[in-house]
């Protein structure tokens, strides 16, 4: 067995010698030549396979085939279209955001398997249509409006939509002939409101609002309330939703729940929720008839959670962003 691989950073072309671990998958490596984090390509279990001039241990041992031991990361995400990839493990800094990602993952293989998948051509432009349209109107759009939009008559949007619902992605109100909600954002009134773009939408949870302005490259204002005493929060990006700008209160969290059946938007949304402090989140924790499960979560935290998940959905490969390599700086770690 071979334990050292010579590592070639794909942005600055360093090369340097590295003695693998024999035990694990090693999923980050920075450059010591331009700072880049690198993070394994899509399948691939770590580091070294994309990037090294010898595979890791664990794969030679396995003559190439495929490790249970292949990262969390490398498993849950999917190329969506060519070059994005759901999550964007490159936004991911905080190691509570990538536990809870983890987790979620975990403990709920129905949404992995439903959302994290490479959709054809023709959903994917209604999905996206449909999120467009959602933060241009400010309200849901409806289905003609959809067809217009992308040359298709009734039918052919009728069972777009459709085939989207199988994915738990959106879901129409036949009896209007609207979308009733498109993650991260519902025609009903919830208790997070999203300013965007000067319209005000609801989204269908915490998360999802956070994750509102990296999803349209914009900066938004997320109004909330404590899930347990109804205080305001209300909190800004900065850096097009790459950040945070300002919180009140500062020292409010997220519960992110990892409860599903069936539905995102009638499961886990509902309890997804903000909290004006630790404490209120325990007492809520605690009035729970039956136990929770999911993870606390602080805003910045939540935030490259939300990220992770809605930033890939608009993105084309021109504008983003890959999983080779990013920058150790180009992402915030703080708030």
């Amino acid at each position: 067995m071979i334990l050292e691989s010579v590592i070639t950073c794909p942005k600055c072309d360093t090369a340097k010698l590295e003695t693998m671990p024999t035990d694990a998958c090693q999923y980050f490596y920075e450059c010591t030549g331009c700072g880049t984090l690198l993070r394994p390509k899509p399948r691939d279990c770590c580091v070294f396979c994309s990037y090294g001039s010898v595979p890791c241990p664990p794969i030679q041992e396995s003559n190439g085939e495929p490790l249970c031991c292949q990262s969390s990361e490398s498993r849950m995400a999917a190329e969506i279209r060519p070059g994005i990839h759901r999550p964007d493990w490159s936004v991911v800094t905080k190691p509570a955001a990538r536990q809870a990602l983890i987790g979620r993952d975990r403990a709920r293989a129905g949404p992995a398997e439903k959302w994290i998948a490479t959709l054809p051509t023709s959903q994917d432009l209604a999905w996206r249509t449909v999120l467009r349209l959602f933060g241009q109107f400010g309200r849901p759009p409806h289905l003609s409006e959809i067809g217009k939009e992308i040359g298709h008559g009734p039918e052919q949007i009728r069972m777009l939509v459709s085939e989207l619902q199988t994915h738990d992605l959106l879901r129409v109100d036949h009896a209007t002939g609207t979308i009733a909600y498109a993650c991260p954002f519902t025609g009903a009134a919830t208790e997070h409101r999203v300013e965007l773009h000067g319209h005000k939408l609801n989204a269908l949870c915490a998360i999802d609002a956070l994750g509102v302005g990296g999803m349209y490259q914009t900066d938004v204002t997320v109004a909330s309330a404590c899930r347990f005493c109804t205080t305001n929060i209300e909190i800004r990006t900065a850096q097009n939703g790459k950040t945070l700008s300002c919180a009140r209160p500062d020292d409010a969290v997220v519960w992110y729940d990892l409860d599903y059946n069936q539905t995102a938007a009638t499961s886990c949304c509902p309890s997804i929720g903000f909290f004006c402090s630790d404490e209120h989140l325990q007492q809520w924790l605690a009035a729970q008839t039956t136990p929770r499960e999911g993870y606390r979560l602080a805003l910045d935290e939540a935030l490259e959670v939300g990220r992770a998940l809605f930033e890939p959905i608009l993105a084309t490969a021109a504008a983003g962003v890959t999983q080779e390599g990013v920058k150790a700086g180009d992402f915030p770690v703080g708030v």
